[in-house]
């Protein structure tokens, strides 16, 4: 009797310390990782400016010089009208010129250069302006080949190709001229910036952005075209652009529509130093709250399916808000993938930008491509129809529904036309492309396939998640 006792409390002891060691294990046991979706990866972080002033970065983006060149200004108003509106609170001769353009000195010489940033990010929705909105009621569908060639004539004839006028003009007439072919977008509402910038830097040494009239690499005459982002999502985001390119300091690529008309990485380094405080100034924007009624039961509703199915690429909003910064590859994310295999063929252009004066220097920019798109942040969603990286959706419900989504789709382009209902523009189903006010997806880069995530909600689901994303 006595010998069970003791095999029992031995055994019993070792019992106890296996327990008690299997606890303390499991207390010591750190939370794993959560599984990144398939074909995902992580967009690595880098430091970024913090010291700039946001009053001076607003005031450089409404009267700076970051074009290099301009339009004379009394050339300027025989083509433009006055404009009243002033919706950037300017003065001076600024004060009656559109948003699109800024009017500053060079050499003594009054010029009006443009676009400037707040042409494609900034803009009207129901009537109210909003600074850092997408623009997506732009039409850069125009052949532009010709333009600068009668203004030439126009400067010339004012004033003669040996003055000021003509010398404080040329650049941007130059530039314009060898970038003109590859800048026409396929209609309305889309962006051809990223053409712009190739088919400028085709024309820079790389060390010193100095111009050369051979082109130093070919450019690819495929146009891609995208839907203009909102610069309030900058403060979340490891990289600038839809493909993840545009790493590195924000502030050179910001700026990287100077290689159309500044002389020089001289001039190059002047601007910049005005981008910390541009940066400064995007970091204070947020995105314009929802103006329309919101069911707030179904908010809640809306937001656990969120959760559940859409946060591990978009992230977290409210209180202890998270943002992955993933970049999923084209074949899992299913979307169009000219934009993104554009980028990444085109290596001469990246080489060119990564042995440039915008990689160099303490302020260094990389651009790099994996062949995919960013998950993006979802902030003021409501406020940034199309939908996806090309502009080719036109709705919420839309996107959360892709058997729904038109092949040819038409809107007014009045920032009134709005439906708060679907949560996008207003459109008519078309029967076929051709129309510059028409949306064409099957012309290359503007499909709207993929991103099919939303497809296994049922409509009430549906109605549930666009009602929180509202929200955002």
């Amino acid at each position: 009797m006595k010998k069970q006792t003791i095999l029992f409390a031995t055994f019993f002891i070792l019992a106890m310390v296996y327990v008690i060691s299997s606890c303390k294990k499991d207390d010591d046991t750190q939370p794993q990782e959560p599984t990144l979706p398939t074909g995902a990866i992580e967009i690595p972080a880098t430091p970024q400016v913090t010291s700039g002033d946001a009053n001076s970065g607003w005031d450089f983006l409404r009267y700076g010089n970051y074009i290099g060149a301009g339009i004379p200004i009394n050339t300027f108003r025989l083509f433009y009208p006055d404009d009243n509106e002033n919706l950037l609170e300017r003065t001076g001769e600024n004060a009656t010129i559109t948003s699109s353009f800024n009017a500053f000195d060079i050499n003594g010489v009054t010029v009006v250069g443009g676009f400037t940033c707040m042409h494609c990010h900034s803009g009207k929705l129901n009537g109210e302006y909003i600074k850092g909105l997408g623009n997506s009621l732009l039409d850069f569908s125009g052949d532009y080949t010709g333009v600068y060639s009668l203004l030439d004539g126009v400067v010339a004839s004012q004033y003669g190709t040996s003055s000021p006028e003509w010398d404080a003009y040329a650049p941007i007439s130059r530039g314009i001229e060898v970038t003109a072919p590859y800048v026409q977008a396929p209609f309305q509402g889309v962006s051809t910036a990223a053409m712009l910038a190739v088919a400028s830097v085709a024309h820079r040494n790389p060390d010193d952005l100095s111009w050369s009239d051979t082109p130093l690499f070919t450019v690819n005459p495929n146009i891609v075209a995208s839907d203009i982002p909102p610069l309030w999502h900058l403060k979340k985001k490891n990289a600038l652009y839809y493909n993840a390119m545009g790493r590195g300091d924000f502030t050179k690529h910001l700026m990287q529509t100077i290689v159309v008309a500044i002389s020089d990485s001289t001039e190059a380094r002047t601007i910049n130093n005005n981008f910390d405080d541009v940066m400064a100034w995007i970091n204070t924007l947020e995105p314009p709250a929802y103006t329309a009624s919101i069911d707030a039961e179904l908010v809640e509703t809306g937001k656990a399916i969120f959760e559940s199915t859409c946060s591990q690429c978009h992230g977290t909003y409210g209180a202890n808000e998270t943002y992955p910064n993933l970049l999923l590859h084209w074949n899992a994310v299913g979307t169009d993938s000219a934009y993104a295999n554009y980028a990444a063929a085109e290596e001469l252009g990246r080489n060119w930008f990564n042995s440039s004066w915008f990689a160099q220097s303490d302020k260094q920019a990389e651009s790099v491509t994996d062949r995919g798109y960013i998950a993006p942040p979802l902030d003021g969603i409501w406020a940034t129809a199309p939908y996806l990286h090309n502009g080719s959706v036109p709705t919420l419900e839309d996107l959360l529904n892709s058997p729904q989504r038109p092949t040819y789709w038409k809107r007014t382009f009045e920032d009134t036309d709005y439906d708060f209902t679907k949560v996008g523009w207003n459109y008519t189903v078309e029967s076929g492309g051709g129309a510059t006010d028409i949306y064409d997806t099957t012309l290359y880069g503007c499909g709207n396939q993929g991103h099919t995530y939303g497809d296994p909600l049922d409509a009430n689901q549906r109605a549930a998640v666009i009602e929180y994303l509202k929200t955002l």
